[in-house]
C-alpha cells in the first residue's frame, strides 16, 4: 500500500464529498440489511467488503488487521456457499458463518457510530441539532 503523507505539498479541493460519501455509506449499510434479511450470504459479505473499504480511511491499523483476517478467513466459506448454490440453485447457510457476518456487519456499524458518521458527536444536545 502506498503511504502518503499530509504534507505532500498538493493542492487542497475548496470542497469535499461528506454527503456523497454518508450517502454512500447508507447504501452499502442498507445492502447489508437487504441481504442479510434475504438471506443471501454471498451478497451479504460483499457488501460488508464495500462497506469496510468506505469505513478503511476511518479505522485505525488495529482495526485494519483484524478486519483482513477476518475477511481472509471468511472468503473461502464464503467461496464454498456460492459453489453449491452455482449446482445446486440452493443457498445453505452455515449458522456460524451466519454469525460471523453478523458480528463483522455491527463491527462496521460501531466503527461508523464512534467515528460521528451515524449521528452528529456532540457535547450538548442543542448543538447537535444546529
Amino acid at each position: 500500500m502506498i503511504m502518503f503523507g499530509d504534507g505532500d505539498g498538493r493542492e487542497k479541493a475548496d470542497f469535499n464529498m461528506a454527503v456523497s460519501y454518508l450517502n454512500r455509506l447508507n447504501i452499502l449499510f442498507s445492502a447489508c440489511d437487504d441481504a442479510s434479511i434475504s438471506l443471501n450470504i454471498y451478497s451479504w459479505f460483499h457488501s460488508l467488503l464495500a462497506t469496510y473499504r468506505e469505513l478503511s480511511t476511518w479505522m485505525n491499523e488495529e482495526e485494519i488487521i483484524i478486519f483482513n483476517k477476518k475477511i481472509r478467513s471468511t472468503n473461502p466459506q464464503i467461496s464454498q456457499v456460492y459453489k453449491k448454490y452455482n449446482l445446486t440453485g440452493r443457498m445453505e447457510i452455515d449458522p456460524d458463518l451466519y454469525m460471523v457476518l453478523h458480528d463483522m456487519e455491527i463491527d462496521l456499524r460501531q466503527i461508523a457510530k464512534k467515528s460521528g458518521l451515524l449521528m452528529k458527536i456532540a457535547d450538548d444536545a442543542f448543538d447537535a441539532l444546529k
